[in-house]
């Protein structure tokens, strides 16, 4: 925050925009919102928040609190396809009034000419930036409709809690080690005195065995292996499953069990 105030001083008069994240992709951690939108106010700046991860809390009333201050965007995006459960595609960048995409209108006389909109065509291009895609925005539309707010705050609230369990299961094993108890649902995890090659090496294992699809971050100069809990149908059966196939793998790499 320190840093954000003496650079929009530094750069007060020119246009300013401050991109604040809702859940990075690495840890799930979120920026202090509130008072990033504050400092935002005060120099005149346009904020936009990345909640492509994090923006489904507010479905939830647990959790929705993690990212009070969203409200207060100029833009927000989110990505639903990780807690909203939708295809990859189906993004949605969100402004609090629909005159602020005007300059992101275009016109081609082929697809919105002025006479065919005016005669009551439909303008793909005022629709949506994919135009001709196909429309996965109907598909977060039905989801919302069919499950609503407490359905989808469910599913959430699970999630979350199971990656909660799983980041405790790892704290009391000796032999694995913890990043941080997750601020939404991924879990960063390593090997005791494992070294970066080792993780790697683990990570491909599991992945080519067909056993566990487990992601990798950077943190604190260390590689780690990357559990993003999306599941709320996953059991702590298969959390224990996934520890032990990683404990035991790493046993196999000391004994100088090579794997293919």
């Amino acid at each position: 925050l320190t840093a954000l105030h003496q650079a929009l001083t530094h750069h007060r008069h020119q246009p300013l925009l401050v991109t604040a994240t809702a859940g990075t992709t690495d840890t799930g951690q979120i920026d202090p919102l509130t008072a990033i939108a504050d400092l935002c106010t005060t120099h005149g700046a346009e904020l936009h928040i990345d909640a492509a991860y994090g923006g489904p809390l507010l479905f939830s009333p647990t959790h929705r609190n993690k990212i009070h201050g969203l409200d207060r965007a100029h833009s927000v995006t989110l990505d639903l396809h990780k807690l909203g459960w939708q295809p990859a595609p189906a993004g949605i960048l969100a402004v609090p009034h629909r005159n602020h995409l005007t300059p992101l209108h275009h016109q081609a006389p082929y697809l919105n000419a002025d006479d065919d909109t005016e005669a009551g065509l439909p303008d793909l291009l005022g629709r949506s930036l994919r135009t001709t895609r196909r429309p996965d925005a109907l598909k977060i539309a039905v989801t919302l409709q069919a499950l609503g707010r407490t359905g989808l705050a469910d599913l959430i609230d699970r999630t979350l809690t199971t990656a909660h369990h799983l980041a405790d299961l790892i704290d009391k094993t000796p032999t694995l080690d913890l990043y941080h108890h997750p601020t939404i649902s991924t879990v960063l995890f390593r090997p005791t005195n494992a070294t970066d090659t080792t993780v790697a090496t683990i990570r491909r294992t599991l992945l080519t065995r067909g056993h566990a699809v487990l992601g990798r971050a950077h943190a604190d100069n260390r590689l780690w292996l990357k559990a993003t809990l999306l599941n709320p149908h996953t059991t702590p059966h298969h959390l224990h499953t996934l520890l032990d196939l990683v404990t035991q793998l790493t046993h196999d790499l000391a004994e100088g069990n090579t794997p293919r």
